[in-house]
């Protein structure tokens, strides 16, 4: 019998996957676990078929913008 979820809609979150199974200890972490992970899909996102307004709001494209480069930037001597 298929295990019936009460809110699937954690159940798929990557993010929270990763909290909940002890993983990674902070969503920081866990959202730099899943984009480290995500790679291979942001590639066949920008080579798809999606307009760039579309890649815009794509979850994971959001997410990366959200992250940018702001502690590589700072790492920079």
């Amino acid at each position: 019998m298929p295990h019936e979820s009460l809110m699937p809609e954690i159940d798929n979150d990557p993010v929270v996957h990763l909290l909940l199974t002890g993983q990674a200890s902070t969503a920081e972490e866990a959202e730099e676990m899943y984009l480290d992970a995500s790679l291979d899909e942001v590639i066949r996102l920008l080579q798809g078929p999606l307009s760039d307004e579309e890649l815009g709001r794509h979850p994971l494209l959001v997410m990366y913008r959200q992250h940018g480069s702001r502690g590589w930037e700072d790492s920079l001597p």
